[in-house]
Formats: structure tokens, C-alpha cells, sequence
């Protein structure tokens, strides 16, 4: 009946249904409380499921019928990290290590709890170590790069997430950390996509109560410029949105494209999602607009891009794939950031301010024209005035 029991609970946990074969452990162990295996297995399952404290306890009498269970300590170790108990944490890695003092595992978890603990050298050291015997461990690499950023060694923090990366492309941390470290650094050519789509997505259901708030008016000033700018025509325009959001700027514009179309791309589902209950899109793109915009697809007479160009350092890849958007004599109205001098910058607020000459340069490289600058302010910040352009670009008739 027992081993029958225990065939349960495995098969159980093996169809990722953890609460039932703990259950049948749990049961087990009532009639027979000194099986190792069960209590061991139980204890894996309070892990997996973040019962930390439980694991702890279970998997401590597991160790006591069986002190020199490698895995059990290691578990044990994990556990004790999770609830930021990192003394007796180290103490499991290392009374592990000293039973197989080359255990990769082992050596990454004592490193991190070193970490943990501020014990920054040694725990530089213990990485060193983990990758002087495996040097293909992408983990290995981004926890030296966490090191060397609580070191305040960031640039060879960012090169052991280059390699993480490069040896695991999928690792969220590595990426993530990366992206952290770039910022302090002030070294981001843009604000990454993984970033932009969780903090637009988190911030979709009060965006709009947000932007009143800050007074914000990009999108105001990008059809006060349209006015300026803009010839008049007889039939519909055709007009595309980048960055759409909640469709603040596509409300702003929708009598321009009555009759015609209105389209428009955001990078964060809860975005689109926002933008699609307001009625006036005529479809929406989900995607990077980098990358919508380099692909072939519809050409359109006029693309306003209201509160996203501040997430973009260099400009070269949107301006040119807008160029490949645009129809001959179509325009392209954004508001951006401004900058005295030259070239462009991140800002304390980690978004990005561009100069006039820069979007000059730039414009011109993309083969669009130049036709106005409108000196604004976009929003407020702190109680202070975010100091901005609405620019005017224009696509060329081939002769």
C-alpha cells in the first residue's frame, strides 16, 4: 500500500498537480513518518510552490535520517535564501560543498548568498570560481554581472550580461539587468522594448488620468503644428499613429482621417487594449514600431507620433522606416524632447531630450525635409515645465 501511495504521488507531481500529491505524501507520512524519499519530496513540492517556511521544516527532518543528502541541503539552502535567512543559507552551500566541492549548483547558490550579504569580493570570487570550471553558465555570468554592479563596476557588469545573453538569449534577468545597468551608465541608444512594454502595460488602466496630471500636451501641440503645416486636400488622409497608447493623439487627429483610415501601433497589449475601446482605430498593430515600420506594409499621408520619439535615443531607425511608411508628399508630425547643442541625451527621467540640430541631420540622412519646429512644453515634471518640439518632416513627390 505504501509504494503504491508513493507511485501516486510521483505520477501526480509529474502532471504538475502539486497540491494532490502532496496531499498523498502527507498522508503517506502519517503512517510511516521516517521515509526519507517522502519527506524529501514533500519538501520539494513546499518549495516549487513557495512554502518556504514549510520546506525549511521538511526537508530539516528529511537531513536528520539522511545528513549527507547533498540535494536536500542545497534545497534546504534555497529555501532559507528565499526567506532572506542568509547566514544558515551559507552555512547548507558550504556543509554541501565540503561533500562535493565541485558542484556547480552549489557553488552559484553560495556565491549568491555571499552576495546577498554583502560580501561583495568573496562573492565575486565564488563566480570566478563557477565559471573558471563552467564557463558556458549563462546564470554564472549574470549573477557576476549583479556583483560587479554592487561593486559599481558597471561596464564589466554589462559585458557578463552580454555573455549570459549570449550563451542563454531567453534569460529575462540577464536582459533585464542589463538594461539597468545601461541606464545608470546612461549608455541606452533607446529605453528596450521589454522595458516599454511593462511599464505602459502596468500603467494602461490610469494613463490617461496620469497625463492630466501632468498637464501633458504633446499631442495638442502636434495638431496645432498639423494646422500650420499641413496642406488641404479633397479626399481622406490616411493617417498612422506610433506609440498610440490609450489613442489621446488618435483622438486628437480622427477628423483628419474621416473618411479615410486610422491606424495605429503600441508596443504594450493593455495599451492597444485601451486605445481599441475608444472606437476611432481602424486597426491596430501590436509591436515594436522599429520593427512594424522596416517591414512592408501600407503607405500613409500623414504618421504623428505624440509621446514616443522621448523613448528613442537614436532616431535613425524610426526616421527611416517612417520614410518607408510615408506616400510621396506625405508628412510626419512628432513631439520630442528638447535639447541646447548638439546630438541628443539621457535625461534624469531616463527618457531622451534631441536637438534641433540632430533631428535636422537626422531628417535629412532619412531623406525627409525639414518644414517646421514649434517650440512647446509637453508636460510637467515635479511641478516644473518639460521644455519640448512639435516638428513638421515632409516626404518628397519623386520627380
Amino acid at each position: 500500500m505504501f509504494d503504491l501511495q508513493l507511485q501516486d504521488a510521483h505520477r501526480l507531481y509529474q502532471a504538475g498537480r502539486l497540491d494532490e500529491a502532496a496531499g498523498v505524501l502527507r498522508q503517506y507520512l502519517r503512517s510511516n513518518p521516517q521515509h526519507f524519499d517522502a519527506l524529501h519530496s514533500l519538501g520539494m513540492i513546499y518549495f516549487q510552490t513557495g512554502q518556504y517556511e514549510e520546506a525549511t521544516q521538511i526537508i530539516g527532518q528529511a537531513l536528520q535520517l539522511d545528513p549527507f543528502s547533498i540535494d536536500a541541503i542545497r534545497i534546504r539552502g534555497m529555501a532559507l535564501m528565499h526567506l532572506a535567512r542568509h547566514d544558515p543559507a551559507l552555512e547548507c552551500f558550504e556543509r554541501a560543498l565540503s561533500l562535493r566541492p565541485d558542484h556547480i549548483e552549489l557553488l552559484v547558490n553560495r556565491a549568491t548568498a555571499l552576495l546577498e550579504m554583502k560580501r561583495f569580493e568573496e562573492a565575486l570570487a565564488g563566480f570566478d570560481r563557477v565559471l573558471g570550471l563552467d564557463p558556458k553558465n549563462a546564470i554564472g555570468w549574470n549573477n557576476r554581472g549583479n556583483a560587479l554592479v554592487a561593486m559599481g563596476r558597471l561596464e564589466e557588469a554589462v559585458d557578463c550580461y552580454d555573455r549570459a545573453l549570449a550563451l542563454q538569449p531567453d534569460l529575462p534577468t540577464a536582459e533585464k539587468n542589463r538594461f539597468l545597468a545601461l541606464l545608470k551608465l546612461r549608455g541606452l541608444s533607446r529605453i528596450p522594448s521589454h522595458a516599454l512594454r511593462a511599464m505602459f502595460d502596468e500603467a494602461a488602466s490610469r494613463y490617461d488620468a496620469m497625463m492630466d496630471e501632468l498637464c501633458y500636451r504633446s499631442h495638442l501641440h502636434l495638431r496645432t503644428l498639423a494646422e500650420r503645416v499641413l496642406p488641404r486636400r479633397d479626399r481622406p488622409r490616411r493617417i498612422l499613429d506610433l506609440g498610440c497608447g490609450t489613442g489621446l493623439a488618435g483622438d486628437a487627429f480622427k477628423d483628419m482621417a474621416a473618411g479615410g483610415r486610422l491606424d495605429g501601433i503600441d508596443i504594450a497589449p493593455r495599451m492597444i487594449d485601451a486605445a481599441r475601446e475608444r472606437g476611432i482605430y481602424d486597426d491596430l498593430i501590436l509591436g515594436d514600431l522599429e520593427t512594424v515600420l522596416a517591414a512592408p506594409g501600407a503607405l500613409y499621408d500623414l504618421i504623428i507620433s505624440a509621446d514616443t520619439m522621448v523613448y528613442l535615443g537614436d532616431l535613425g531607425p524610426a526616421f527611416s522606416g517612417v520614410t518607408n511608411r510615408l506616400a510621396p508628399g506625405a508628412f510626419y508630425l512628432f513631439a520630442c524632447e528638447a535639447k541646447d547643442g548638439e546630438g541628443w541625451e539621457q535625461t534624469p527621467a531616463n527618457r531622451c531630450a534631441h536637438s534641433e540640430r540632430y533631428l535636422r541631420a537626422e531628417a535629412a540622412h532619412a531623406g525627409l525635409s525639414f518644414v517646421d519646429l514649434m517650440e512647446c512644453t509637453l508636460r510637467r515634471e515635479r511641478d516644473q515645465p518639460i521644455r519640448g518640439y512639435a516638428v513638421a518632416l515632409h516626404k518628397a513627390i519623386a520627380p
